[in-house]
């Protein structure tokens, strides 16, 4: 399944924005919403074991709207056809929410013939309150969102649930990997920008950090399964995985994202893409700058599979 990506409208470059981040920084406000760009979409009902409810967009494979086809009001549902087609699951990083670069990547893989979901975490977006601490990397609570989401997205027609891909970058990238890693549901991932270790990447964000945070302030939960970050796992992690990096990240460098891909068993569908002039997140990040390049990847990734 290959696209051509100069089909992008201008105006949904011109609406990028990438926020970067190395803590918790909840955003509630959206930005866009999907009918704004004529997007088709259905919001999905999803509810975590411990009843939060997760907002969550679902965007059947679609043809790229026209520049003038936004509107106020949600689209009409309805789909291609009556086939079942591979999904991706975007997950959000630490900040912002999913009315922010997911809405482009959104357009893009729909046009492509994906289903493509992107959901909140809770406290972010639409979903349910949720008190988080900005000195926190993360909240284990997030390993229940994303699995509820997952256990919604098998649920839809349009959903082939033999090819329920998950993409994430940053915080959403290690979430994805130890998501992968848990959900035998899950065939493959895409992640960018991926830290190892907190152990490794914890020293370096205190050094990088802007406002001199130390590791006192850069707080891991208790009860979060740090053995199962993707360094310490990749050893026993067989799906298909795609990691992409770029060389001047200063946070995650690209040495880490070596490391997990060398630790992977032999035999492992696996592929390192490194990105020369990206950085980590922001406009820096691979997606952004060589765009056509991460479409090209991340697409013949998932239809090979």
């Amino acid at each position: 399944m290959m696209m051509n990506t100069r089909i992008i409208p201008l105006t949904i470059i011109l609406i990028l924005f990438s926020i970067e981040s190395s803590a918790i920084i909840p955003d509630r406000k959206y930005v866009r919403l999907p009918q704004n760009m004529g997007l088709i979409y259905k919001e999905l009902d999803v509810e975590t074991a411990d009843g939060y409810r997760i907002e969550t967009w679902f965007y059947p494979a679609q043809n790229m709207p026209e520049e003038d086809a936004g509107q106020s009001e949600m689209l009409p549902y309805r789909t291609l056809d009556d086939s079942r087609r591979p999904t991706l699951v975007i997950c959000n990083g630490d900040a912002g929410n999913m009315s922010y670069q997911q809405v482009m990547l959104a357009a893009i893989y729909a046009a492509g013939g994906f289903n493509v979901v992107t959901f909140d975490w809770r406290g972010f977006g639409d979903s349910s309150e949720f008190e988080m601490d900005s000195n926190y990397l993360c909240y284990t609570e997030m390993l229940d969102d994303y699995d509820a989401v997952l256990k919604a997205v098998r649920r839809q027609r349009e959903v082939d649930r033999n090819r329920i891909f998950v993409m994430g970058w940053s915080t959403g990238s290690y979430l994805s990997m130890i998501t992968a890693y848990n959900n035998r549901n899950v065939a493959g991932c895409i992640l960018s920008s991926t830290p190892s270790s907190f152990e490794e990447e914890i020293p370096i964000l205190v050094e990088r950090h802007p406002a001199g945070k130390t590791e006192e302030n850069l707080i891991v939960p208790d009860d979060f399964p740090r053995g199962q970050m993707p360094a310490l796992i990749a050893p026993k992690f067989t799906k298909p995985i795609l990691l992409v990096v770029g060389a001047k990240d200063d946070r995650t460098p690209q040495w880490m994202s070596e490391k997990i891909y060398n630790a992977l068993p032999e035999g492992t569908d696996k592929k390192l893409s490194i990105y020369p002039d990206a950085g980590h997140g922001g406009m820096m990040s691979p997606y952004i700058v060589d765009m056509e390049r991460w479409i090209t990847e991340t697409v013949e990734f998932m239809s090979g599979r």
